[in-house]
């Protein structure tokens, strides 16, 4: 896009147009801009309501403008502007094609994005773990040789170390972590030159009380709770957040029980019995997963036809958060049931590894999956309390005065336009 003595020039990207019809939203090109959508929204309050403005740069093939939008983020696809459009244009499903494709925008590499939400590439994408981790345990006798461990306990520890597994999946997460922290902060630049190419970028709030403030909306899901049209996915939403939480505390709890409090002179309680705390939090966790993702699957199965659409991008995710619950449940059932010269022994190092692979799935590939939106929504959240976005009225930086905005460019439509 340039501009040229008042007038934009505006050079669609079709291909960006075709990757969006092709994600989900494929009834874009039915928007004739009425903008009952942005009026029905209850999430678009502010100076910069959406999804109007998204369905029209969508349009355009504006991917620039559109991958740098906090609002894409700030949708929660409730889909209640998709149950009042007029032309059935589904606004709901536009904006959660373009998220997907934001995630493989700022996604590092960005090849990984690709694979981990194609139901083509989705065995390469479980092969890798498999290989990994066979690999790891082939190195498992060497390493212990060098770097003696001590005493391992546990049912599946004979076969999968503790210390093998946390230095694994520690190197492999802390490699996600960092392709996250890359992709975040490449969101973070691309809203902020947006706001400072459109004069309108003026933070009225810090960084710090502004995550605050998003933390707060997030454990509760308020901002989920003012949507209508598919209210009871929030239910599933929060049983299948919490559920996670709880397993995520219940392993690094696990992790300072077997290797901190030994050095602080603590005795190691692992692995937990059925009445630890731990292990009665991880059992709550695991329910909650289950029954947060089974709903959250029934309840894309039942949704109304012509009113919301779901693709591999999000029925991966969907059925990864179930495989996690059930293979974690059936590991615990052969611990505890499950002699060691049993017969069933193969059987249950097979499913331990399947559970393996399906925690690789869901932490190593989170920059890349549909469970990149906790990170990008995230970000969007902040930076939308960070510039006040939800105000009705621009803030007016210290220093400058108050001006009303200017009036649109005239558009000129450059040679690719149609």
């Amino acid at each position: 896009m340039a501009t040229t003595a008042g007038a934009t020039l505006i050079t669609p990207d079709r291909g960006f147009v075709e990757t969006i019809l092709a994600s989900g939203g494929g009834d874009l090109k039915r928007c004739f801009q009425c903008a009952t959508c942005s009026v029905v929204c209850e999430l678009a309050s502010g100076r910069q309501p959406f999804p109007r403005k998204e369905m029209h740069w969508a349009q355009w093939g504006l991917k620039g403008r559109l991958v740098a939008d906090p609002d894409i983020w700030l949708c929660h696809q409730c889909n209640d502007c998709s149950t009042r459009c007029p032309r059935g244009a589904r606004p709901g499903d536009v904006l959660a094609a373009v998220r997907q494709q934001a995630v493989r925008h700022y996604a590092a590499p960005r090849f990984l994005a690709t694979w981990a939400n194609g139901a083509a590439t989705l065995p390469l994408v479980l092969l890798l773990p498999v290989v990994l981790l066979l690999g790891a345990l082939l190195a498992r006798d060497p390493l212990a040789r060098l770097l003696p461990f001590g005493e391992e306990r546990g049912f599946y520890a004979e076969f999968f170390p503790h210390w093998l597994l946390i230095g694994f999946y520690g190197l492999f997460t802390g490699l996600a972590c960092v392709a996250a922290i890359v992709g975040a902060a490449r969101f973070w630049r691309a809203m902020r030159a947006a706001d400072e190419a459109g004069g309108g970028y003026a933070p009225t709030v810090g960084v710090v009380p502004s995550l605050v403030r998003t933390l707060g909306a997030i454990v509760t899901h308020r901002r989920f709770a003012q949507c209508q049209a598919q209210a009871p996915r929030r239910l599933a939403h929060l049983m299948a957040f919490y559920g996670f939480l709880a397993l995520y505390v219940v392993t690094i709890w696990a992790v300072i029980d077997l290797y901190v409090n030994p050095l602080l002179g603590i005795d190691s309680r692992y692995p937990f019995g059925l009445l630890h705390p731990m292990k009665v939090l991880a059992n709550v966790g695991g329910v909650l997963l289950i029954v947060g993702s089974t709903k959250a699957i029934l309840d894309r199965m039942r949704v109304t036809p012509g009113v919301a659409a779901s693709t591999a991008f999000d029925w991966i995710f969907v059925w990864l958060l179930l495989s996690v619950g059930v293979t974690g449940f059936a590991t615990e059932v052969f611990r505890f049931t499950v002699a060691p010269e049993s017969s069933l022994v193969p059987l249950a190092y097979g499913v331990y590894l399947v559970h393996l692979v399906t925690v690789f799935q869901l932490l190593v590939y989170l920059p890349y999956s549909k469970f990149a939106h906790l990170l990008y929504r995230t970000v969007a959240m902040v930076y939308a309390e960070h510039t006040a976005r939800h105000q009705s009225v621009l803030p007016v930086p210290v220093g400058r005065p108050a001006a009303l905005p200017d009036a649109p460019a005239p558009v000129a439509v450059g040679a690719g336009g149609g």
